[in-house]
Formats: structure tokens, sequence, C-alpha cells
């Protein structure tokens, strides 16, 4: 992939855009760039070095994947290396708590790695405000761009830290913002996305920088507003604005589209992975691995299923042997990937399709109910299945969060943040554990 060609220049301005702006004792390599070289009349081709190290920051937040399914129980975290992902992450240790130790094991990646990428979308839009090599319209763009990712980056630490809220104002690292409630932080993730919005509508016809493969959907400005205007309707359905949420899912039409059509279901945006010196898809594993980092999938995955559902045969795979470790037994890995370099999505169109049945259901209004059921059934034709028929608002609901578990395994912590929503955290076994609600404030915050 050529755009990850540039891998180790565009990691050396990210990795500067990370760093602690006021430790006096900085030492500028002059063989290498710098912050400064970069927010004052940075040229194209660095503009175009920052946004790809965006699309980089961006690709990093499957680091949150892995705990956030775990407490969903979508799968076991089957790793040998170190006894506390059962112990902590499960929670079979009866002194973890990932609500109350702002140290907890392996939670970095629902934080720390994130604002990483909030804070790469700063420094690409303070250079762009800063430079006159564009015009208003690439501006625009370059704007639309780096707000759209940074509110899908911010939905990941306020969904693992929940009502402890976030910060949103971390641009000046010298003064940061005050901790928003969740239903502020919320809100202002929202706003972010129409400023977004408004940002790309003035963006012109083209970018002036390019995208990797994975966003081949999103590469224009046109195109980049139907994927914000997708992650509008996740943020609306975490907000209960369900009129808000049906709204944004029509106008990310065109990449919104009820159809029953596997390769239409599949459509989004994705993450791009390659051959070094790039990376792998960190999901990917040879069938019947020995590998000892292993996830695997929650039994109950298995157990729950509908015959006959597509999904579970093109997701799961039966291994020859079981992998055992702490008491817990697996019998099922990831199938989803054939190639270490396949890429990994980060919102698709089934997943647009489902929030519409949602958001229907409970906005209850004229014809939503059997909107909201033929919206069911798009999905469940694709993966081999027959329809769904009920006219109750609580049966299509229940209905909704069960296609849920099955279309969005793995891809986000979806299910742990459903039943939360819906307050039925209840319904999920506890495998000898327990189950958190949220995860502390790390202490780098106290």
């Amino acid at each position: 992939m050529k755009l990850f060609n540039k891998l180790f220049i565009v990691l050396l301005i990210a990795g500067i855009a990370s760093c602690d702006f006021l430790d006096p004792n900085v030492i500028e390599d002059p063989n290498n760039s710098s912050l400064s070289g970069v927010l004052e009349n940075a040229t194209k081709p660095q503009l175009q070095n920052l946004a790809t190290g965006l699309e980089i920051r961006h690709r990093a937040g499957t680091g949150s994947i892995n705990i956030l399914s775990t407490f969903g129980r979508e799968i076991y975290p089957t790793f040998a290396s170190d006894p506390r992902f059962i112990n902590q992450w499960i929670g079979q240790d009866s002194e973890a708590t990932a609500e109350g130790d702002p140290n907890f094991f392996g939670s970095g990646g629902t934080y720390t790695t994130p604002y990483r990428a909030i804070k790469q979308a700063n420094v690409l839009i303070e250079s762009a405000q800063n430079t006159d090599v564009i015009t208003d319209a690439e501006r625009n763009g370059i704007l639309g761009f780096a707000k759209t990712i940074q509110a899908f980056q911010y939905l990941i630490p306020l969904n693992a830290q929940f009502d402890n809220g976030i910060r949103i104002d971390v641009a000046d690292p010298a003064n940061l913002g005050s901790f928003l409630s969740y239903d502020d932080a919320l809100q202002a993730i929202r706003d972010l996305l129409d400023e977004a919005e408004a940002n790309l509508n003035s963006a012109g016809a083209e970018f002036v920088f390019d995208l990797t493969p994975g966003m081949s959907e999103f590469d224009t400005p046109a195109t980049m507003v139907d994927l914000n205007r997708a992650i509008a309707a996740r943020a609306a359905i975490y907000a209960e604005d369900w009129g808000a949420a049906v709204t944004a899912v029509e106008d990310a039409a065109p990449f919104f589209e009820l159809t029953a059509d596997e390769a239409v279901l599949n459509r989004g945006g994705y993450y791009s992975y390659g051959d070094p010196p790039d990376i792998f898809n960190p999901f990917f594993y040879e069938r019947n691995t020995t590998s000892i980092q292993l996830p695997t999938v929650h039994p109950d995955l298995i157990n729950d299923a509908e015959a006959g559902d597509a999904r579970v045969a093109n997701k799961f795979f039966l291994r020859d042997e079981p992998v055992v470790l702490q008491g817990l037994t697996a019998n099922y890995q990831d199938n989803r990937f054939e190639e270490t370099g396949d890429p990994f999505p980060f919102l698709r169109n089934e997943e647009l399709i489902l929030i519409y049945a949602e958001a229907l259901a409970q906005r209850n209004q004229g014809t939503d109910l059997a909107d909201a059921v033929d919206a069911i059934n798009v999905v469940r034709n694709t993966w081999g299945l027959g329809n769904f028929v009920s006219a109750n608002q609580q049966d299509i609901i229940d209905q909704v969060l069960f296609e849920r578990r099955y279309s969005l395994w793995l891809e986000a912590g979806h299910r742990w943040i459903d039943l939360r929503r819906y307050d039925r955290l209840d319904d999920l076994p506890l495998d000898g554990g327990k189950i958190y609600t949220k995860i502390a404030r790390p202490q780098s915050e106290l």
C-alpha cells in the first residue's frame, strides 16, 4: 500500500504530536520533522502525512475491542501470556474491579489510544488552519475529515468510562477542559459531527489528500458526509434521540441501503493493513492455531444461534481441539479473515440497517414498527434466515438486539454497550466472574 509505505515519516510526526509539549528538555532532531515544522505553513505533502497518520491512529482503535467484547461476553480472552486477561477482564479474581481500579489491567486501548488519535486530529486541524498552500475548500475538506474521525474516537473512551464522563476539550495540553458527563460529552460529540458535516459540505468535489483503500467508500467530501452521518446515527441511539437517528441513517444514503445482499451489508469503512513496514490485521489467526494470544468465541454465541444462520458459519470456525484456559473452554475461533492483510471493519451498512430498525421501533410513529421489521428482515434474509414477524414494539426491539449480537460480533464491543443501554447486563453469563458497567477513570487523570 503506497500510502503506508510512508509509515515511518507519518509515525514520527504522529509520535511528536503525542509528546508532552511542556517538557523543557526536548531535544529537536535536525534530521527529522518537528511539530513546529507542520503547525506553521505546512506543505501539501506534510498535510498528506498528517492525514495518513490520523488514519493510522484511527486504526489503533481496535485496541479497545477485545476488552469490551470480553465484558459483553462475545469472546473469551484466552491469552495464556498473562492470567490477568481472565482474572481481571472476566473478573474471576474476587478483588478484580474495572469500576474501581484506576490502573485496571489492559485498559489503555479504551482511553490512551483513542486520545492519541484525537490529538493527531488536532495537529492536522491546526496545520490546515495555519497554512496558505491550500484553498478554503481544501481546508474545509481536511477539517471535516479530521473532526469526523475525532468524533468516532471520542465515542470509544466515552463508552468505556460511561457515567465517569470524559474530557472533550483537549486541544491545549496546558489548559485541558473539564470532564463532561456522559450526556454532555455525547452532545459535544454530536455537535462536532455537525461541524464536520458543515465543513465537508463546503469542501468542493475532491480532497487535497488521499485515503487508504479501506476508506475508498468515503474518499470525497460528499461521500465522507455519508460516513459522518453514519457515526451521527450511532451517537444518536446512544442519546436515545430516535428521530435524529432515523434522519441520520437516511442522510447516510447511498452508503445506507436496504438491500438483502452480502456485499451491500458489508460496505463501509475499514482499517487497512499490509506487508511490513505496515502491520497485519490483529484479528487474523490461522485456523486451529496454537497461538497463546487467541480470542475465542463465547460458547453462548453458538448455543443461542438460529439454525441456518450464515453469520455463524462465516464468523465462527470449529477447531479440531478446544482451547482450555483457567477453567474456560472454547471450541470456536474467529473465522472472518483469510489473510494477514485483510481489512477490518469499523462501521458497516449492516450496522446502519439495524440502527434504523431500532430507532424506528423506538420512535413508533405511523408505519415505523412495520418498517423496522422490514429492515430486520433485510439482515435476516441476507444470512439465510426466514422473516421475523411481529407488530409488538418490545418484541421488535428484542429482535434488533439479537440481530446486532450476531451481525456486529467482535467489531466494537457492541454487545456490552447495547445491554447496558437497555439495563440488561444481568442477562450476561458470569463465567465464574463478574459483569462490569464501566472502566475506572485512569490514574493519570486523577
